[in-house]
């Protein structure tokens, strides 16, 4: 029997193939001998991440010191950190040494196809990225780069006197094959290169979105456009438009310009593309209102926005729920949105893409569960409660359901539906006060029972006398003086079960 040894090259090649996601493992492999060295290096160096630093030995200083692998790299995550930026923010030396190091790096790779840039996201009040520093990354590509991600969260506002990176990045438009883009600010600039007259301005109603004088056409097959923001994110929880005094970009906007662009053959090629954006629910007495995500996509000749009802858990955990059409998931707010990319997923080959089939019916856009929990899991690791599956529960069936419609023209946001009958109550708010407390029943006759729990927290009480059967009875403590003679006052929700005949009371 031959050993590994003797294996001829071939099966090497896709043995070490078969390991490209495990790179030390691969540097173990490349160390054992000169032909497993010679072999395994163009699978070793396909794919490198790098980041930047402020001062001291980061891996992009130590692989600028080394220019015989810069043409193995096919593939280049880069990241600027936090420390980074703060060079640049106080016009350090060192961090516009690293800056220029990172450029040339950059543009020594001949046969880099795909790039996928961001810059580290602050915790609290952090640095954001100076306009010169992207557009300047930007422009080292080299002209083989066909992949693009720019994941900039938090950009600093973009300046008249200042390179601006929407023309930049537009700029590479026509020779992109993919792109996914994320900045906290977006403007027309993006298309300027294939339709100088293109706007994605909202209050100019009066102005075409485009024309159909088309300049130049660009090699895009995939498109992710990405305009939402963390909630708490210093660049505020949308998209801004660009010299607009902190105006939220509109994806109905943006999705409607792209669209009317490819029909007039600006993307001959393009064969699926979404814009994600966020919808902000209006609050109301029964809370039954829900944050959305809509995703608007593209593919082939057929137009859809799907809405995802989201929340946060609340208190000091980190989870957020989303709902689809397969059940509730969670995850951090990073993952959730990661899984809102679906078929348009990065990776690092760019975005492979797998659009959907629409023929007679509507697809709902799928998005990745691999990295969220399920809501079994998070209830049995966590505890996690939500007042929503109570009322499910009660209801027998959903009361709050994802959806997806043809166009780009669904902007509002969820709501519970309540089945046949069901009915929200009016909000009931009463007084009262007690001396002892094993007497509270004898004080409350408005409540069949009552239970004392801790300041703004949601507890089930019983059902109040006088009314049908109320299957769930929300209320808020709202305020407690003294420790012998507490008075509250409160407000109850509740959800209503619809009262048979036999049953009406006075």
């Amino acid at each position: 029997m031959a050993n590994i040894a003797q294996l001829p090259n071939e099966i090497l090649l896709d043995i070490f193939e078969c390991l490209q996601d495990e790179p030390f493992f691969l540097v173990n492999i490349v160390s054992t001998c000169r032909r497993w060295y010679r072999l395994g290096c163009s699978t070793l160096y396909r794919h490198i991440s790098l980041r930047s630093k402020l001062r001291g030995e980061s891996t992009a200083t130590r692989f600028a010191k080394s220019a015989a692998q810069r043409d193995l790299v096919q593939s280049l995550g880069l990241q600027v950190t936090q420390a980074h930026l703060m060079g640049l923010s106080v016009l350090s030396g060192y961090a516009f040494d690293r800056l220029i190091e990172l450029g040339d790096v950059v543009a020594s790779m001949e046969n880099l196809q795909t790039v996928a840039l961001s810059f580290e996201k602050p915790h609290g009040h952090g640095f954001t990225a100076p306009a010169f520093a992207i557009v300047s990354l930007l422009h080292s590509l080299p002209k083989t780069v066909v992949n693009l991600s720019l994941d900039c969260e938090c950009m600093s506002s973009p300046e008249l006197k200042q390179p601006h990176i929407c023309d930049a990045v537009g700029a590479l438009l026509p020779r992109l094959r993919s792109l996914r883009l994320q900045t906290s600010h977006l403007c027309s600039g993006l298309l300027s290169r294939i339709s100088p007259q293109a706007t994605l301005d909202h209050e100019r109603p009066n102005f075409p979105i485009v024309t159909t004088r088309i300049r130049a056409t660009s090699s895009l097959e995939y498109l992710l456009v990405r305009l939402v923001m963390r909630p708490e994110s210093e660049c505020g929880p949308h998209t801004l438009l660009c010299y607009s005094e902190n105006r939220p970009i509109q994806d109905t906007r943006l999705s409607t310009a792209l669209h009317d662009l490819q029909k007039a053959g600006a993307f001959p090629l393009l064969r699926h593309f979404a814009v994600m954006g966020r919808v902000d629910a209006q609050p109301t007495p029964q809370n039954n209102n829900w944050n959305v995500f809509k995703v608007r996509s593209l593919a082939g000749c057929g137009t859809t926005t799907t809405t995802l009802p989201w929340c946060a858990r609340g208190g000091s955990s980190s989870l957020y729920m989303i709902r689809d059409d397969e059940g509730d998931w969670f995850g951090s707010f990073q993952e959730i949105t990661t899984a809102l990319e679906g078929p348009l997923a990065w990776t690092t080959t760019g975005i492979k893409g797998n659009p959907p089939s629409l023929r007679d019916t509507i697809i709902s856009w799928p998005i990745g569960h691999s990295k969220l929990a399920s809501r079994d899991s998070v209830i049995k690791m966590f505890g996690v409660s939500f007042r929503l599956w109570k009322h499910e529960d009660a209801a027998k069936m959903k009361l709050l359901h994802s959806r997806t419609a043809a166009g780009f023209d669904d902007t509002a946001a969820s709501s519970q539906t309540l089945p046949p009958g069901w009915r929200w109550e009016k909000p009931i708010q009463r007084a009262f006060t007690w001396e002892d407390s094993s007497r509270e029943a004898d004080k409350m006759p408005f409540l069949h029972r009552y239970q004392a729990f801790d300041n703004a927290r949601l507890r089930d009480v019983r059902e109040p006398t006088g009314y049908g059967p109320n299957v769930i009875c929300m209320f808020w403590h709202m305020s407690s003086a003294g420790f012998r003679r507490p008075s509250f006052k409160y407000q109850a929700i509740r959800l209503q079960r619809p009262i048979e005949p036999s049953q009406e009371v006075d």
